[in-house]
C-alpha cells in the first residue's frame, strides 16, 4: 500500500507542470541579473502557439539601439529562437524618441509547460543584451541574501570606528565571488588597486565559467582601496579595502542587476550593489557598498569651487566654511558610525588637497570662466598664493595628524595634497605622520618599479623614522627584478632614435614611409587605453590586417618597466619607450589632451592628431579607407 501511495504522488507530481494554465501573462515578472539596464521585460504572454516579451527600452533620446534576429530564450539545454517582432524591427537602428523610453514586443516559441524561468540573450556577441533568470513563477520579492553567501556573512557587519590603516608590505589575495553568475556573462575581471605610494596598479584576472569567481594575487604596500569590475556591458562597479598579506573573499550579489531595472516602480532608485567581504576590513567593505552611504563632498574639481579673483585669506575663510558645513552634514547624515567617520575623513582629504594645491583650484576656476582648456596657453593672471598663516588654519579644522587619514575614499586627494610644493608639512605636523614622508620618498617607488633604485636612495629611505618605505621600495625593487628575468629575451622594445626631441617623431615613423602609420600615445596605467587596445587587436589579424598599416606605440617610463613589458607581449605593432622630455615635446607638439590619443601619418609622410578615431567604428573605417 505504501508502494502505491508513492507511485500515486510521484506520478500527480510529473503531472504538476502540465496542469500550468497554457495561456496566461506574467506582469512585472522579477530579473534575476543583467548587464544592461537598458531592457526591462514588463510582461510576458505565455501560450501554446507562443511566448511574447512585452519590452520597455530605456536609452538617451536620439541615440539607437538594436535588437539582433538571433536574440533567443534559453531555459535548461534548450533555445527559443526569435520568430518576429511588433514595434522594432531586428538588426535595424532603433532611434529612441525624445522621451528617451520606448516599447515593443518580441515574439518566439512556446516554452515548455511548467517552465519557472528563462534568460532573454540577444544574440551571443559580448556586448550584446543579456537578462537572466526572468522569473515565471509569479514572485514578488527577491531573497533576503544571495544564494552561495557564507552562513557567516548574512548577520549584519558589526558597526564601530573605521580600521586603521596598516602600513605593512605583504602578498595579497583576493577571491572575488560573482553570486548569481552565468556562464557567458562575464569572462574577466579587472581590478585598480590605489594606494599612496603605488598609485594606480591595474591588474586583471579570468572568471571561472563553472563558478564564477575570479583570483587576483598582488604585493601589497600598504592601505590600499581597491577599484573593480567585471570586463562587459553594464558590469557593476566594486569598491573595497585590502589588508597587506591577507587573503580576502569577496562576495558580490548580482541579482542587484536585477533590481536596477526599476523603470517600471515609478523611477525608484536601486540601491547600490551589496558586497559582503571577509577580512580585515570585512565590515567597512559591507557597510560602505550599502544602501546608506552619501556622498557629502567639496567637490573641488567642478570649475567652480572657487573663484580665481580671492585673496588668499578670502580662499581660505571660503574652504573653512564649506568644511564646517559639511562636517556637520555629516554628523546628521544618519548614517552608521563607521560610514560616518569614513565620510569625514574623506572630506577632510579633500580639504588637505584644497589647502595645498590652492593655486591649482584658482587657476582651474579661471581656465573655466575662460574657456581655456589648453594647458600649453598660460593665463595672464596672478593667482593668491596661501602664507604659512594662511595653511596654519588646516590645524584649527581637525586633526590633521590623525593616522586614520589615509583611509578616506579619496585616497589620491591626501596623496596630492602630500605632494604639493606650495606646503611645508614638516612645519605642520608630527615627524609620524605620513604627510611629512611622502614628499620625500614620492619618485622612490617609480624608481623600484624601473629596477632603478641606486644606494643613495636606500640611504634616504633608512634615514626616515618609518622603516615601512624602505621596506617597501625594497620589495617594489625585488619583485620587478623577477618580473623582469622572467621576461628576459621575450619581448621587444625598440630603440628610441637618438635625435633631439623636435626630430624624434619623424625619426621613428621616416622607415614607413608609403605606408599608413597609426600612433598610439598610451601608458599602462591608462584604463581607456587598455579597453581600446584590447579592441583594436583583433583587427590586426581581421578586417584590417594588411602590410600597408604600420601600429606604433608610444608610451613613458610611468609605465612601470616589468608592467610594461608584460603588456607590450600582448600588443602586436612596434613598441617605444620614451623620457619625460621626449613625451612632453610630443604631447605638446600634437596637442594630446589626454590619452589614449592617436596620431595618424598618411602614406606621404603627413601626420595629424586623429582623437575622433577613439570612437573603435571611426578608426576601423578611416584605416580601411585610407589602404584600399
Amino acid at each position: 500500500m505504501r508502494n502505491l501511495l508513492f507511485l500515486i504522488a510521484a506520478a500527480l507530481g510529473a503531472l504538476l507542470p502540465s496542469c500550468t494554465p497554457a495561456n496566461r501573462v506574467v506582469e512585472n515578472p522579477l530579473i534575476e541579473t543583467a548587464n544592461t539596464r537598458t531592457l526591462d521585460i514588463v510582461k510576458v504572454e505565455l501560450s501554446d502557439t507562443a511566448t511574447v516579451l512585452h519590452v520597455n527600452a530605456y536609452h538617451r533620446p536620439k541615440n539607437w539601439i538594436v535588437i539582433s534576429s538571433d536574440s533567443y530564450l534559453q531555459i535548461p539545454a534548450r533555445k527559443f529562437m526569435l520568430t518576429g517582432a511588433e514595434g522594432i524591427t531586428p538588426d535595424s537602428l532603433f532611434w529612441m524618441p525624445d522621451s528617451g523610453r520606448a516599447s515593443f514586443m518580441l515574439r518566439f516559441p512556446p516554452l515548455p509547460r511548467g517552465t519557472k524561468s528563462f534568460d532573454f540573450i540577444e544574440s551571443d556577441c559580448d556586448d550584446c543584451f543579456k537578462l537572466y533568470g526572468v522569473d515565471l513563477t509569479g514572485k514578488t520579492e527577491y531573497p533576503e541574501f544571495p544564494e552561495g553567501l557564507p552562513r557567516e556573512l548574512r548577520k549584519a557587519p558589526k558597526d564601530g570606528p573605521v580600521p586603521d590603516p596598516i602600513f605593512a608590505v605583504g602578498e595579497t589575495r583576493v577571491n572575488i565571488h560573482l553570486l548569481g553568475f552565468r556562464e557567458g556573462m562575464y569572462k574577466d575581471m579587472t581590478l585598480y588597486i590605489n594606494s599612496m605610494l603605488t598609485g594606480h596598479e591595474r591588474k586583471d584576472a579570468p572568471i571561472d565559467p563553472e563558478t564564477g569567481v575570479a583570483t587576483f594575487k598582488f604585493g601589497q604596500y600598504g592601505p590600499s582601496l581597491i577599484y573593480g569590475n567585471p570586463a562587459g556591458p553594464g558590469s557593476m562597479h566594486l569598491n573595497f579595502w585590502t589588508a597587506p598579506g591577507e587573503t580576502a573573499d569577496i562576495y558580490v550579489d548580482l541579482t542587484e542587476k536585477g533590481k536596477s531595472i526599476v523603470q517600471r516602480r515609478n523611477n525608484e532608485q536601486p540601491k547600490r550593489a551589496p558586497l559582503y567581504s571577509t577580512g580585515t576590513y570585512g565590515a567597512l567593505n559591507t557597510l560602505f557598498n550599502g544602501s546608506e552611504t552619501k556622498t557629502i563632498a567639496l567637490d573641488t574639481h567642478t570649475g567652480e569651487f572657487a573663484d580665481y579673483r580671492m585673496t588668499a585669506d578670502e580662499y581660505v575663510q571660503m574652504v573653512a566654511s564649506k568644511y564646517k558645513l559639511l562636517a556637520d552634514s555629516i554628523a546628521r547624515s544618519g548614517m552608521s558610525s563607521m560610514m560616518t567617520e569614513l565620510s569625514l575623513l574623506s572630506l577632510q582629504q579633500e580639504t588637505l588637497n584644497a589647502f595645498a594645491n590652492s593655486r591649482f583650484f584658482l587657476e582651474h576656476n579661471y581656465r573655466s570662466e575662460h574657456n581655456m582648456w589648453d594647458r600649453n596657453a598660460k593665463p595672464d593672471y596672478e593667482f593668491a598664493k596661501l602664507t604659512s598663516e594662511n595653511q596654519a588654519m588646516l590645524c584649527k579644522l581637525f586633526d590633521i595628524n590623525n593616522p586614520k587619514l589615509p583611509m578616506g575614499v579619496r585616497i589620491f586627494e591626501y596623496q596630492r595634497a602630500a605632494l604639493a610644493p606650495d606646503i611645508d608639512w614638516a612645519q605642520l605636523v608630527e615627524a609620524t605622520s605620513p604627510l611629512a614622508d611622502l614628499r620625500k620618498v614620492s619618485s622612490l617607488p617609480s624608481k623600484a618599479e624601473n629596477d632603478a633604485l641606486t644606494e643613495a636612495d636606500l640611504a634616504a629611505l633608512r634615514s626616515l623614522k618609518n622603516p615601512f618605505y624602505t621596506e617597501a621600495c625594497e620589495a617594489i625593487q625585488a619583485r620587478v627584478r623577477r618580473e623582469l628575468a622572467a621576461l628576459e629575451g621575450k619581448v621587444k622594445i625598440e630603440e628610441t632614435p637618438d635625435v633631439a626631441p623636435d626630430k624624434l617623431f619623424d625619426a621613428i615613423v621616416a622607415p614607413y614611409k608609403g605606408k599608413v602609420v597609426l600612433v598610439d600615445f598610451w601608458n599602462t596605467w591608462c584604463g581607456p587605453c587598455q579597453a581600446a587596445i584590447k579592441a583594436n587587436e583583433p583587427l590586426k589579424t581581421g578586417e584590417l590586417k594588411s602590410d600597408d598599416i604600420v601600429w606604433i606605440y608610444l608610451a613613458n617610463e610611468t609605465s612601470p618597466l616589468a608592467t610594461y613589458k608584460t603588456q607590450i607581449g600582448k600588443i602586436a605593432g612596434k613598441h617605444y619607450r620614451l623620457n619625460e622630455e621626449q613625451w612632453k615635446y610630443l604631447c605638446e607638439k600634437f596637442k594630446v589632451d589626454g590619452i589614449p590619443s592617436y596620431v595618424l601619418v598618411d602614406r606621404d609622410g603627413n601626420s595629424k592628431l586623429r582623437n575622433d578615431l577613439r570612437n573603435h567604428d571611426k578608426l576601423k573605417k578611416t584605416l580601411k579607407k585610407m589602404i584600399e
